[in-house]
């Protein structure tokens, strides 16, 4: 099948690309921050790679934006001194400008280097911060059941609890051991706070029943009714003109009440014939469905919950980037190790952008409140995660920077001018390489 052109899609490209681009320019402002702040002059703070679409000399500091939106510099001034040495042939680097990194001590450059990831993780920080202040919806559905033993093709079970003591699908249940319920989830605490008691009172609108757990469980799921929330763009069923309010009443010749109805007439058919009730119409439709996995979904009730007062979810998030940072260390060690797919675990920064896109345009598809959690999650995550990558000890990356002035913190002097030189370019080969195979494989 070929490419099929959607705004859908353009707007996903195109808030990854921010996304990311967010990323970046944090990192490459951490960096220059801290060199300002130690004493090393930045020549250029550049955004992405190839030629320069964009730029404008500052105070100090000239910057840059070029053509591909990935990647980006920050030029610390030092460059001339390393390549005098080389010219004259000297086996230390013993002349430099000021403000030169190279003028000043190696913990100062440590921290000119370090700061890059450290801003991406205080940016992760601040993420997962405004995350846990905002609202969320949490789904929520009315107390009414259905009882996993009408649909032994779903769940393999002919008789449960539940249908044993006499409940039906479509049940309402107004209480459980005598205790109100005015939700599904209230049922379900309830029910797993006294599944060990033998047997559970439950009343519901046509009486009183008892129920008598089998290994603890009833054989109850909340019941969902089958209108349209939500149809994803460029799929079958868009095309076909299903609509959000459409309320599903048939599907492949069976009726359809419930979500259940919905999933059990839809599974291994790759044909659907749909019968939906919209206003006052009924309106047939039909459509292919190769993958037997249904691509819109069904209004979902919701309740909103407050977030978190900001000082708590400060310690919160503190808690989530140490985490997740935790994670990303173990995941490399995983790759390095060959446990784990290098591939899906480090990704690339085209695959990255491509995720965050398509996730938060589908959250805010769904919503306002969705789309900004998404996005603020996906930024944070994936900022530790670029962090963590900088770090890594391999030449030309912040984590073989350090490396390098640790090991003259340690000797008291700098290396041969030609080692500089030559650590520079196998790092650079290195990570356009490892761009090229983890962003577009």
């Amino acid at each position: 099948m070929g490419f099929q052109f959607s705004w859908s899609w353009v707007v996903s490209i195109i808030i990854g690309f921010l996304g990311i681009g967010i990323m970046i320019l944090v990192h490459e402002f951490g960096h220059m921050l801290a060199a300002r702040a130690c004493g090393i002059n930045v020549e250029v703070l550049s955004f992405g790679f190839g030629p320069a679409i964009f730029k404008w000399q500052g105070k100090e500091t000239r910057y840059v934006i070029r053509a591909i939106p990935f990647g980006g510099s920050c030029k610390m001034s030092g460059g001339d001194d390393l390549q005098n040495a080389i010219t004259q042939k000297k086996k230390h680097i013993e002349s430099y400008e000021d403000g030169s990194i190279w003028s000043v001590s190696p913990i100062k450059r440590i921290i000119a280097y370090a700061a890059g990831p450290f801003a991406n993780i205080l940016f992760a920080f601040l993420c997962y911060a405004i995350l846990m202040t905002l609202p969320t919806l949490l789904p929520t559905y009315p107390p009414r059941i259905v009882l996993s033993s009408d649909y032994p093709s779903l769940y393999n079970v002919q008789t449960t609890a539940a249908s044993e003591a006499g409940l039906m699908t479509g049940d309402t249940i107004l209480s459980v051991n005598g205790q109100s319920v005015t939700n599904y989830s209230e049922v379900q605490a309830l029910l797993s706070q006294n599944k060990d008691k033998g047997s559970v009172t439950v009343t519901t609108e046509r009486g009183t029943f008892t129920v008598i757990p089998k290994d603890g469980l009833f054989g109850v799921l909340p019941y969902q009714e089958a209108v349209v929330g939500h149809v994803d763009g460029d799929t079958p069923e868009k095309k076909a003109g299903l609509k959000a309010g459409d309320r599903i009443i048939e599907i492949n010749g069976k009726a359809v009440t419930n979500m259940m109805d919905l999933i059990e007439a839809a599974t291994n058919t790759d044909l659907i014939t749909m019968k939906v009730q919209r206003g006052s119409s009924v309106v047939e439709l039909s459509f292919e469905n190769p993958g037997t996995s249904l691509n819109f979904t069904l209004v979902q009730p919701t309740v909103k919950v407050k977030g978190i007062n900001f000082f708590k979810a400060l310690w919160a998030s503190g808690r989530e980037c140490f985490s997740n940072l935790w994670q990303s260390v173990v995941s490399l060690v995983n790759v390095i190790r060959g446990k784990e797919d290098a591939g899906e675990t480090l990704g690339g920064t085209f695959a990255a952008s491509q995720s965050i896109g398509m996730l938060t345009t589908s959250g805010f598809a769904h919503g306002f409140n969705s789309g900004i959690r998404i996005m603020l999650f996906l930024l944070a995550s994936v900022s530790i995660s670029l962090a963590v990558a900088n770090l890594l000890p391999i030449p030309a990356l912040d984590g073989g920077l350090i490396l390098v002035s640790l090991a003259e913190l340690v000797t008291r002097r700098t290396f041969h001018p030609k080692m500089y030189l030559t650590f520079q370019i196998v790092g650079t080969i290195m990570i356009f390489g490892a761009v090229i195979l983890l962003s577009f494989a």
